[in-house]
Order: C-alpha cells, then sequence, then structure tokens
C-alpha cells in the first residue's frame, strides 16, 4: 500500500515538471525524497543543493526532488520508502523512525551532547553503526548525517537551573526526553510544535522543548521567560540514505561523485545548524545580531552541577530504556554503543 501510495503521489509531481524539462538528461537521474519543507534547512540548503545538482556535477546527476510533506507522507513513513523503491535517496530525522530502527536513536540520545563538538564527535565514533544497521536491515547506503539545533527549554517561570523543572509540565516530543523530564522532577506533556503556543498561553504546560530558531519563529518567547540551554530534546539529527540497490547500480567513479556532493551538504547543513542555534539565542534573549524576533527572555546557560545531573539520568534511567529496544533490534547494541558513542563522550555502564 505505501509503495503504491508513495508511486502514484511521486508520478503525479515529477509529470508538473516534465514538460519543462528541456535541458540534456543527465547521465543519472535521482528521484529524492526530502524532510520536511517548512525548515530553513530545506528552503536555503538542500533544495538549491538538488536542483543544481546537474551543474555542480557536470552533467552527472540530476535530481528529482520532493519533500516529505508534498507527496502527503508522515514522518515516520520516511525510512519505509527506502524499500519501496519509489525513490532513489531519503532524508529523514531519525527520532521520527526510532520505532522501527532503535539502532540508530544512538546517535541522538537527548543529553549525550551538550553542545555541537560534542555532537560531531557523537555522530563520527558512531557512524559505522549506522552504516552497518542501514545495510543490513534496510537495504540502505548511508550518504550525509547532521543536526538542527539543539531542543531546550523555553519556560515561563524564572529558572536558575535545572532543579527549577520540579512540578512543572514540561512539553516533550519523545519518550527519551520524557523520561529525562520525569527524572529532573518534571511532567512531560506530547504536544505538536503547532500546539504549543496557546498551551503555554493557557497554562496546560509551563515549558517547551524546541529549537531556539523555532521557538522565535512561532512567537515561544512571548508567552516564556527563561531561555534554558539544556539540549533536553537532542539535537534532532537527520540522515540522508541512498537505496542500496541504485548505489550499487553507479560506477566507481559516479559514487565519489555523489559521496563529495553529500559531504558539501552535510558540511552546509551542520554550519547551518551552529548558526542557528546561536542565533535563535541571540534573538530569543533581545542579543544582536539577529536574524529573527527581538524577544526578552532571560538566558539560562547549563551548569556544570546540571550536565553531571544529566549524565547521572543518562546512565540510569534513560539509556536502559533505549538499550531495552536497541538491543532487541540488535544483541551487540550496547557494546556497539559503549565502544563508540560512550568512549568519545565518557560514558561508561
Amino acid at each position: 500500500m505505501l509503495k503504491r501510495l508513495v508511486s502514484t503521489a511521486l508520478a503525479a509531481s515529477l509529470m508538473l515538471t516534465a514538460a519543462v524539462v528541456t535541458a540534456p538528461a543527465a547521465e543519472v537521474n535521482m528521484r529524492v525524497l526530502g524532510w520536511y519543507g517548512n525548515q530553513k534547512q530545506s528552503t536555503d540548503v538542500e533544495r538549491p543543493f538538488w536542483k543544481n545538482l546537474d551543474a555542480t556535477t557536470k552533467g552527472q546527476f540530476s535530481a528529482n526532488f520532493r519533500t516529505v510533506d508534498e507527496i502527503g507522507l508522515k514522518g515516520f513513513e520516511s525510512l519505509r520508502t527506502l524499500q519501496s523503491g519509489a525513490f532513489d535517496v531519503v532524508s529523514f530525522q531519525i527520532s521520527f523512525v526510532g520505532g522501527e530502527a532503535p539502532v540508530l536513536m544512538g546517535v541522538d540520545i537527548p543529553g549525550v551532547a551538550f553542545d555541537f563538538d560534542e555532537q560531531r564527535k557523537v555522530v563520527d565514533a558512531y557512524r559505522p553503526v549506522m552504516e552497518a544497521n542501514l545495510s543490513e536491515k534496510f537495504g540502505g547506503k548511508l550518504l550525509a548525517v547532521w543536526p538542527f539545533p539543539f531542543q531546550i527549554l523555553f519556560c515561563k517561570n524564572a529558572m536558575t537551573s535545572l532543579d527549577d523543572l520540579k512540578g512543572q509540565k514540561v512539553r516533550v516530543a519523545g519518550n527519551l526526553s520524557s523520561e529525562l523530564v520525569k527524572q529532573l522532577g518534571g511532567a512531560a506533556v506530547t504536544l505538536a510544535g503547532p500546539e504549543v503556543y496557546q498551551a503555554l498561553m493557557q497554562g496546560v504546560v509551563d515549558c517547551g522543548v524546541t529549537g531556539s530558531q523555532y521557538g522565535n519563529s512561532n512567537g515561544w518567547y512571548e508567552v516564556t521567560k527563561s531561555l534554558d540551554t539544556a539540549p533536553i530534546g537532542g539535537a534532532g539529527v537527520v540522515l540522508h540514505v541512498a537505496r542500496k540497490g541504485f548505489w550499487e547500480k553507479l560506477t566507481p567513479a559516479q559514487q565519489a561523485t555523489l559521496t563529495a556532493q553529500m559531504k558539501e551538504l552535510e558540511t552546509k547543513l551542520w554550519a547551518m545548524a551552529v548558526d542557528g542555534h546561536e542565533d535563535g539565542i541571540r534573538c530569543n534573549t533581545g542579543e544582536k545580531p539577529c536574524d529573527g524576533k527581538v524577544g526578552k527572555m532571560s538566558l539560562v546557560k547549563l551548569t556544570d552541577a546540571d550536565k553531571t545531573r544529566i549524565q547521572t539520568i543518562l546512565k540510569d534511567n534513560v539509556i536502559p530504556i533505549w538499550l531495552k529496544d536497541c538491543e532487541a533490534a540488535s544483541p551487540t547494541c550496547k557494546a556497539d554503543w559503549a565502544k563508540t558513542v560512550g568512549a568519545a563522550v565518557g560514558i561508561k555502564f
């Protein structure tokens, strides 16, 4: 059913562009499914990248690019399309497919990385594990890995540390973030992003977890006072994965070209995450320069005590929850994570 749905939607969308394509055909025309199109990462970086691929590869590749929302699919369906054959390259945020691919979640456990340098160490260390899992379980070839800005705390009340979360109702978007909030003394509430502004305003929740830029562009700074940089929701890591059947038909030269292009895309998206995270913080707290909307929130920086507390909760509560699902999917999950991510960030268990 999914394969028929994707194929029908893709065929309809490609018909809209077929009539205007007059340039000579590239050696390889790729069908690419991107993540949600309402993100700056998609509009400012990814869409131009795929549009210009023919020129940047000098005719080796071209791409028909559609986002998951353009063809009417849900985020959790993205990974399944990799096996459907409807697309050659698919991108997805790992947290949306964690139920069917728990091994991949090992790269984005909330609180494991506190800054982008640490997140890069986590990605580099765990990349071979993800590559093997995608190849063996899903017939995929990993092409790129990048994060969104860290998912941090917007709170209505004045905060000085994570101790102030005790008794607070906190909007989260995943079960691992929910457990982290619970162990910090808060009550986790699951809400979709567009519902949070109203929920904060009406007191349904006291805090919300999201990226600094997302919160800024959606006005969360208007109904909250404190911005705490604790990465309660992780980094929203995204993968670009090629269908292995497609990848293996490419020549070595074509594989090298596409690998180099995807590396450039990955580098740009990492830079956007870092810049966007910092700009969002500046905007929400009224600092300049600011490319967004200017707020008046108070900035609460993560303390060493908060870091220690989060790491303890990770080892005792959060990671065991993830491992239960991960070890059911891969018997070597715990050992793989310990010798890669655990070693990179100093978490032993």
